[in-house]
This record gives structure tokens, C-alpha cells and sequence, in this order.
């Protein structure tokens, strides 16, 4: 393997009745000579992305590329941490968040990213570093790309929310799409190439005889404040069990 990959801030596969939660995947890409982020989180997640980098003994500045999947909140709420990377973005996703409204892309970032230097895909399957492609997967957004990585004789699909969770995996079936046709053609193209993927909102899944067999347990704890009761001694555990389906 020429690489290695560390979820940075991981995700939990969940709504909320109070707003979206916004809890996605940010991983790291480290090979030889360069560093690629995939995906910034929101904003919220930002004292944590830098801890994370911090315990690899990474900074900011360190990161050369930043792959940004689509332009949601949730997935490039931190590009300004970012100085010294390019922004990777399909030449799709970037005129609809130019020109189309869309109430989970904000301008903010939009504005930020327009003044730095890109790199637009406009071509299916482009190599952008050695051993690594960018795939388009549209459906969730017109131009949702995903990273394609070849690892041990396995392939390797950190998929953006073009997949968000095990179950859109697993039935093709997606929540919030502006296609979901186009949904279902981009989750069967990831599950024909795949060995493993990782969702927009979930962890690492590996794909062995039509199984999606989950890598890790998926766990997020909620902390109320001090003398409120509730859950365990102020502390709710959301938890999702850690089986195969099929």
C-alpha cells in the first residue's frame, strides 16, 4: 500500500427533528510526498479536525490537496484552514453551487473557495495523483465526486455522500437527493468497483459476497450539562449495532 488513510473526524449516520446534524467523514490521504484531505466538515467540527491533525503531528498547512466531494456545508465548512492546498472540485458541482441556490451550501465557503486555486474535474475517471481517481457520482448533488484508491489488490472508494450510510449501500434507496436516479446509478457504479467504502456518514464498509460488513462501531456520545438528568449519569450513548447486512 502507497498510502495511508485516517478518519480524522468520524460520522454518525442520523437525523435530527431540530436541524441537520451535519456529522460527516473527513479523512486524510498520506502518501510519500504529498497529503490530501478529503471533505473539511462543518464548521462545528473544526476544534477537532485540528486536534486530530495536531496527533499525527500534522498542521494545516501541511495539506497539499483538499478533495472536496460536493460543496455542502457539512463537507467544506473548514476549507479555510486549508492555506496552502488546492481545492479539487468536478467542473459540475462547482457551477451549481455558482449559480444555483441550494440551502445547505453556503456562501461563505463558495466565496472563499472562489479566490483560491483549484483544480476542476471535468473529465470521469481523472487520475489525479498517481493511483488515485476521481470518479463522478451525481445524484445527491449534480456534480458529487468521489475519490478512487487502489490498495492490495483492493479497491478503495471513499464515496462523499454519493453514499451516505450502510443502508443506501446496501438498497441503492437515498434519502435527500436532487436525482435519485442518478443516486441509485452512482451507488450501484461504487458497489461494481468497490472492495471497501467509506460513506458521507458512516464508517468503513467492506463488500464480500453481496455483504456490507461494517469495520468499526459507529458511536457518538451527547453530554448534558451538569445537573440535568438524563441517559447515563448526564450522557447519552447513540450507538448503531455493527453487523453485516445483506
Amino acid at each position: 500500500m502507497n498510502f495511508k488513510i485516517d478518519v480524522l473526524c468520524k460520522a454518525f449516520p442520523g437525523k435530527s427533528t431540530i436541524g441537520a446534524l451535519g456529522w460527516s467523514n473527513v479523512a486524510l490521504i498520506r502518501m510519500k510526498d504529498r497529503n490530501i484531505l478529503f471533505d473539511t466538515g462543518s464548521q462545528g467540527i473544526r476544534p477537532n479536525l485540528l486536534k486530530a491533525l495536531e496527533e499525527l503531528s500534522m498542521k494545516p498547512d501541511q495539506i497539499d490537496s483538499v478533495f472536496l466531494s460536493h460543496l455542502h456545508f457539512d463537507h467544506c465548512g473548514n476549507a479555510s484552514l486549508f492555506r496552502n492546498a488546492r481545492f479539487i472540485i468536478s467542473e459540475a458541482e462547482w457551477k451549481y453551487a455558482t449559480t444555483e441556490e441550494d440551502v445547505f451550501t453556503t456562501e461563505e465557503s463558495v466565496k472563499y473557495l472562489s479566490d483560491r486555486e483549484k483544480i476542476i474535474i471535468s473529465r470521469d475517471g481523472d487520475e489525479i495523483y498517481p493511483g488515485v481517481k476521481a470518479i463522478f457520482t451525481p445524484g445527491h448533488t449534480p456534480g458529487g465526486m468521489s475519490l478512487v484508491l487502489e490498495a492490495d489488490n483492493e479497491t478503495w472508494i471513499i464515496a462523499g455522500d454519493a453514499v451516505k450510510n450502510r443502508i443506501e449501500l446496501l438498497k441503492g434507496e437515498v434519502d435527500m437527493s436532487l436525482d435519485n436516479e442518478q443516486s441509485r446509478q452512482s451507488i450501484l457504479r461504487i458497489k461494481n468497483i468497490a472492495d471497501r467504502v467509506l460513506p458521507g456518514h458512516d464508517c468503513w464498509m467492506k463488500i464480500k459476497d453481496n455483504k456490507i460488513i461494517p469495520q468499526e462501531k459507529v458511536q457518538v456520545d451527547i453530554t448534558l450539562p451538569g445537573g440535568i438528568q438524563g441517559g447515563e449519569d448526564g450522557v447519552f450513548k447513540l450507538a448503531v449495532e455493527n453487523r453485516p447486512l445483506f
